[in-house]
């Protein structure tokens, strides 16, 4: 039988139906003519045709699918018994939709940083190249102008297509972000530095005008041009048609706009989006790159992209590619680094893979695992309302039974029921998805460096949430319905309703266990991630950032040469100091737990390195005289920098207590040198020790640090920090108007108090992020385990009323009834805290990654977590209990 008369089947039937009738007549006219009479005569030509309702019914038969035919009628039936019960379905589909619409949004950003690829030709084909540092992931992936042009000529036909490109900004190793002046207006944006054949490797075509041109950009500071972002020009230019042609400044550097990159592309890393593309030889305007940079086999700031032959994979081009970095060490070697072979790496986002501790899987993977345990608990607690309901059925199941129906048929009949119930969670999960997916989209990161959270609401998003509504509609629904349709009929029929059966009180009591255990782990993991955050909170910084307001200058954004800065931050620092209420001013090239920090190989003389130890490193910060009063550090020993040290004087240093500790063990350091072997002609006097203090973050090892004079060692992007008494605003509106007093165009950024400034992404604000997403699934799990207990408590209660009022009536006690109805709590909570603690130790081992300052044991988490959810799953068990205990005895007996 064919589909089309399948879905024609009403209209056979009608047609059937007609000819049916038109034969009883033209039947019975011909016995009416034989002689019979009008009644004899239909009577004849019934019996001569037969049961005629059955004839068509054979018919309807014949043109009909059975299982599409009977699947939608469960659906019909499914819906309408929906319907009569808006209590049941309300609270079903709002736990599914909890669960659903968590796991989508959670999907949605492990999508994101798993998952998708990038919006180019061919992305599987895309890779970077890196010598490897051992591990999977760990490579140094920078190059010089030369090395890529090396591996481009030795690599054959090995590849589609080699391009290199720089990060340029602070995302590029600068002090600060580099500056876009349109209209005299400058702001920050994030450069990308790339080879003439960027685009055409990636596969791409311009949205509006051109891209690079063969040639441009391979000679330093020539072809002024730059390639706009497409959010950037619908942000920065309004999405001005006739932008093509117009003159912007970067850097204080006039270029010229010559297109727009497609839509939808951010760059080969769209966590930190690239909003202007110019050429490799433009990267001179970055403040601190060597005008020879592309010559010099030291200067390495590039990164190489690779596209794959079509048909081709990493594997086959491994053996060319080690080869050739092998020719490559031998001729520009690594000193400082255990560079191994040259190796292709797949380029996916959200960002490059670099370090064998990269957190990106581990970090996905914790997102599923805690979004399946909000999931398994809101499908747990649906499960045990349908058994609850499936109980109530029995009676209309055995009916069915008895009426012929099979076994299968039932359960179909009931799993369709509890897949309607899913498919309308997946509905309102999907809404809940989308709005905790807007909700993370719209964060806005404390950085300067443009990072967003890339997340949409795509076909695997959307496939997932699908999937996860058809499997919860199964899980909860397939134990209550194999266990309605298996009942004894003949027993169930005969059976008083107000029986329970011990079995099915059973299996309620262990999904509410599940619950249990499920809500524990899930706030564990909450109450690890808050105590986390608690102990970063209140670590020991080593410096006091009360009452410190800082402002941020960038002179290279608007074109500043050295001099120029130098004298604009000297006036600067000297007005402020004049304002009143102003106890101490200074300025740093860069803030603690700030976007960049600068450090490296220090070679300090008489210090021998352990055989087999890395050479010594420190991290190093441009500071004024007065910096350590602001920053409230105490100078150990020695003397503070002066104003006496200037350029032209003895270049000078200060060092904290740890690299006096490591590297100067049982010595004076003061008045020894060090040199630095990026400026080995100028080496450096200690002078000063000062107390240790975060720098970097607040949880690792303090680690070795010097500070040297910003007169001796200039930047162009300079921190002002104030320490000042009185209202703050007021004052940073007197040091903005003293900016447009001295440069009008100069850009002013993080303008703050050091407390906010604490609240970045290497300082508090991960922690914070992560203690409130696990929060909020911990609060969902807790809720969802409340409920549980209060349901099955109710029912096993409602249940038992009949025992109860007998017991009363026979002299029980109330405590002794609230022995009897509330050990089945007690035992339900107990053994959930039990199992909770044992899948709490699993997920630990998952976590323990991301926690700092405390072990995913913690003793003391576990505990306040086992006795906050006791209270509450006691809680909820408080009213069937006092239910309960106001039974009328004799009202039972009276009904009975």
């Amino acid at each position: 039988m064919s589909v089309r008369r399948f879905f024609r089947r009403r209209r056979w039937d009608e047609e059937r139906a007609r000819e049916l009738a038109a034969y009883l007549e033209i039947e019975t006219a011909d016995n009416v003519a034989r002689g019979m009479s009008a009644e004899e005569a239909r009577s004849a030509a019934h019996r001569k045709l037969g049961n005629a309702t059955l004839v068509r019914e054979e018919i309807y038969r014949m043109n009909s699918l059975g299982f599409i035919e009977t699947f939608w009628q469960d659906i019909r039936y499914g819906a309408r018994m929906l319907r009569k019960n808006p209590a049941f379905t309300a609270i079903a589909v709002l736990t599914l939709t909890l669960g659903i619409g968590a796991n989508t949004a959670l999907f949605s950003v492990v999508d994101w940083l798993i998952l998708q690829q990038l919006p180019v030709q061919n992305p599987k084909e895309l890779t970077y190249l890196g010598f490897s540092l051992g591990g999977a992931l760990n490579n140094d992936v920078r190059m010089s102008f030369r090395e890529f042009q090396q591996i481009r000529e030795q690599s054959g036909d090995q590849f589609a297509g080699l391009s290199a490109a720089a990060f340029g900004g602070a995302a590029g190793g600068q002090s600060g972000p580099d500056g876009m002046t349109v209209d005299g207006n400058t702001r920050p944006v994030q450069t990308f530095f790339v080879n003439d054949n960027f685009f055409p490797v990636l596969g791409l075509k311009p949205a509006m005008g051109r891209f690079f041109a063969l040639g441009e950009g391979n000679a330093a500071g020539k072809d002024p041009v730059v390639v706009l972002a497409w959010d950037y020009w619908q942000s920065r230019f309004h999405g001005e048609q006739q932008i093509i042609g117009r003159s912007v400044a970067i850097n204080g550097h006039l270029v010229t706009i010559i297109g727009v990159a497609p839509k939808g592309f951010e760059g080969p890393t769209p966590a930190l989006h690239m909003q202007a593309y110019l050429p490799l030889g433009m990267l001179v305007i970055d403040a601190g790159t060597a005008p020879d940079f592309l010559s010099r086999p030291d200067a390495r700031p590039f990164l190489v992209l690779a596209r794959l032959k079509h048909g081709s994979s990493v594997e086959q081009v491994r053996p060319a590619l080690a080869l050739i970095g092998e020719r490559i060490l031998k001729e520009n070697p690594r000193p400082d680094e255990k560079a191994g072979a040259l190796r292709a790496v797949a380029l996916r986002p959200p960002m490059l893979a670099s370090g064998e501790g990269n957190p990106l899987g581990k970090f996905a993977a914790m997102l599923l695992v805690l979004g399946i345990f909000v999931l398994v608990l809101a499908c747990l607690n649906v499960a045990n309302l349908m058994l609850v309901r499936a109980t109530l059925r029995r009676g209309e199941m055995a009916v069915r039974a008895a009426l012929g129906s099979t076994h299968g048929r039932l359960v179909r009949l009931l799993l369709t029921e509890s897949i309607l119930l899913a498919l309308l969670g997946c509905g309102g999960g999907i809404i809940v998805g989308l709005a905790a997916t807007h909700l993370l989209r719209s964060l806005t990161f404390p950085t300067s460096l443009a990072l967003s959270l890339d997340l949409h609401f795509n076909w695997p998003v959307f496939s997932f949430a699908f999937a996860v509504a058809l499997i919860a509609g199964i899980v909860v629904g397939i134990v209550p319905a194999l266990r309605a349709s298996r009942s004894n009929v003949s027993a169930v029929l005969h059976e008083s309703q107000r029986t329970s059966s011990g079995g099915r009180q059973r299996l309620r009591n262990i999904l509410v266990t599940a619950q249990v255990a499920g809500a524990m782990t899930l706030l564990i993991v909450a109450g690890l991630f808050v105590r986390s955050l608690h102990g970063v909170q209140h670590a020991d910084l080593g410096f006091n950032p009360e009452n410190v307001t800082n402002l941020t200058f960038d002179a290279n954004q608007i074109g500043y040469p050295q001099l120029q800065g130098e004298r604009f931050y000297r006036d600067l620092l000297q007005r402020v100091r004049e304002l009143p209420g102003v106890e101490s001013a200074s300025l740093a090239a860069w803030l603690p737990m700030g976007d960049t920090e600068f450090g490296g190989r220090v070679d300090i003389p008489g210090f021998e390195t352990p055989k087999g130890q890395p050479q010594p490193t420190a991290y190093f910060n441009a500071v004024t005289p007065g910096y350590f009063q602001t920053m409230g550090i105490p100078l150990l020993l020695g003397r503070d920098f002066s104003m006496n040290d200037s350029a032209k004087a003895l270049h000078v240093a200060i060092i904290n207590r740890a690299m006096a500790e490591k590297y100067f063990p049982g010595r004076d350091p003061i008045g020894r040198e060090l040199l630095d072997p990026e400026h080995p002609k100028e080496p450096v006097q200690i002078v000063g020790i000062v107390q240790n203090f975060r720098m970097i973050d607040p949880y690792s090892p303090i680690d070795s640090a010097y500070f040297v004079p910003v007169a001796q060692r200039y930047f162009p992007t300079q921190t002002l920090q104030i320490r000042a008494r009185g209202d703050s605003g007021s004052l940073t509106r007197s040091i903005t108007g003293l900016v447009d007093t001295l440069a009008p165009s100069m850009p002013v950024y993080g303008v703050g108090s050091m407390a906010q400034a604490l609240n970045s992404m290497n300082g508090l604000y991960g922690f914070q992020l992560v203690a409130m997403v696990t929060g909020i699934l911990g609060s969902m799990g807790l809720i969802l385990a409340g409920v549980g207990v209060f349901g099955v408590m109710s029912y096993s209660i409602s249940q038992r009323t009949r025992e109860i009022g007998i017991r009363m009536a026979l002299g029980a006690q109330r405590g002794q009834i609230l022995k009897l109805v509330g050990r089945q709590g007690i035992l339900v909570v107990a053994s959930g805290i039990v199992v909770g603690f044992l899948l709490s130790f699993a997920v630990g081992k998952l976590i323990q990654d991301f926690l700092v300052g405390i072990r995913s044991t913690d003793a003391v988490t576990y505990t306040i977590i086992a006795l906050f959810l006791g209270a509450v799953a006691m809680a909820a068990c408080f009213v069937p209990v006092r239910r309960a205990l106001r039974i009328d005895a004799m009202l039972v007996l009276r009904n009975e």
